[in-house]
């Protein structure tokens, strides 16, 4: 299984950076390999989202298409992905977001394993560039977004 977990700050507000991780219907603008993203259900409540999307995302000849179940919690500033369907034997992603002295703190994680041997070696080999793709796309979007906040001493 592939795992990675990344820690950043940045100077946004976590309500900021949450409200754009929680905005799975717009990922396709900013993450370049997602071909399509379809909600196929949501479900809004005052302090917390839950959607079901369908991904479809191509990489370097590859073409997949999966269903992940999404829980965005306000309250809590954290988001959980889970897999449903799709070429994955396992997949979960987390976001976590803090308050911190420069803005927030980011914490990110992913564990996926596809079921198949092909589609895991190529995922492994390029996990580090995948990865800096989407955190890379965050920081854009946030920036494009929000206004940068001062930091408190």
């Amino acid at each position: 299984m592939t795992s990675h977990r990344q820690t950043l700050d940045l100077p946004y507000r976590p309500e900021d950076l949450f409200d754009l991780a929680a905005d799975v219907g717009s990922y396709p603008e900013s993450v370049t390999w997602i071909q399509s993203l379809k909600i196929v259900s949501e479900q809004e409540e005052p302090a917390r989202m839950r959607c079901r999307a369908e991904v479809t995302v191509g990489f370097k000849g590859f073409r997949e298409t999966f269903v992940t179940d999404v829980e965005a919690r306000k309250p809590d500033l954290a988001i959980n992905v889970g897999l449903v369907r799709g070429p994955f034997r396992k997949l979960t992603n987390t976001w976590r977001f803090e308050p911190s002295p420069t803005g927030s703190r980011v914490e990110f994680t992913i564990q996926f394993e596809f079921r198949n041997f092909v589609l895991q070696a190529l995922a492994d080999a390029n996990k580090s560039y995948a990865i800096k793709r989407v955190i890379d796309a965050f920081i854009a979007e946030a920036s494009r977004r929000y206004p940068k906040i001062t930091p408190t001493a």
